[in-house]
């Protein structure tokens, strides 16, 4: 699932090649070109493109792949990145589930690279599926501490989930080779959906009932100091690894140490915070720097 900048060569589609590679099959939906939503500005673009429709593109994804006679149903996975990495957390929850996609298959794991931390919801039963949040500690579209009661929810509702921290800036798998300010960042966005799938924004109460309340609503909760993007291979090489360690041990989801390679455990014990563990990656480790790894599909 796309960013709001669309599916680009350098991500999307190069993750897709990344894991046709390794023997998976990969699918790159366009949010955007099918609802001829073509604007420049990742801004504007947030407004006409909603959560709910990037929802029913990625059950309809899911739906599409379950019926190809060379996928198994029971193994599929979704992958989203930025405003689609919060997507993919979202179609975790068992509400989101059956309204979209009612009786049908589910997803078998959920990835979010640097996903928005703007929802939460009243019910936060799961799907069982295990879910890995990928953060950057540089990032200042998305808040930690609201990714971490996002993750404590998920746990509670019943999904396998780890939260990983790595010393970065947002979108440190593009191709920003130099530091990129981005205007307005949506950090102190909080909205709450109830039971009945109505969504309400946290700080003021108000109800979104529509595409004019939304506009406001975002509106009212942006901040101009903006974000910065930039690439880092090191955390890259890393965060691939932890995508390929999950996609490998998905059998043995009620393990969390399956959500890990071995050699990136740390010696000392992860620590727990509201229910969710939380390894973080020792940036300068010679061991992880230096290691060379070849994975097999």
């Amino acid at each position: 699932m796309q960013g709001l900048g669309g599916p680009k060569d350098h991500r999307e589609r190069a993750y897709g090649a990344f894991l046709a590679e390794r023997g998976y099959i990969a699918l790159v939906p366009d949010s955007f070109a099918g609802r001829s939503i073509r604007w420049r500005f990742d801004d504007i673009r947030a407004l006409f493109l909603t959560e709910s429709m990037m929802l029913a593109d990625a059950f309809a994804a899911l739906r599409y792949l379950a019926g190809r006679p060379d996928v198994d149903p029971r193994r599929v996975f979704i992958i989203g990145f930025s405003y689609g990495g919060m997507i993919s957390v979202l179609t975790a929850y068992r509400q989101l589930a059956d309204l979209f996609l009612p009786g049908g298959p589910r997803f078998a794991g959920h990835v979010s690279y640097y996903g928005c931390s703007i929802p939460r919801l009243e019910d936060p039963r799961t799907t069982g599926s295990p879910v890995l949040m990928l953060l950057a500690r540089r990032d200042r579209n998305v808040c930690p501490e609201r990714s971490e009661q996002i993750a404590a929810d998920l746990q509670i509702g019943g999904s396998p989930t780890h939260l990983e921290t790595f010393d970065a800036y947002h979108q440190w798998d593009g191709d920003d080779v130099k530091a990129r300010h981005v205007l307005f960042n949506l950090r102190r966005c909080r909205m709450h959906l109830d039971r009945r799938n109505e969504v309400f924004d946290e700080c003021t109460g108000l109800r979104m009932r529509g595409m004019v309340s939304r506009a406001v609503l975002i509106a009212m909760s942006v901040d101009p100091k903006g974000y910065t993007i930039q690439q880092d291979l090191e955390t890259q090489r890393v965060s691939d690894r932890l995508l390929l360690s999950l996609l490998r041990n998905a059998t043995h989801a009620g393990n969390e140490s399956a959500f890990l390679p071995e050699r990136l455990h740390s010696p000392a014990p992860a620590t727990v915070s509201s229910g969710t563990s939380r390894i973080h990656h020792r940036r300068g480790s010679d061991e992880v720097r230096h290691e060379e790894y070849h994975d097999n599909p």
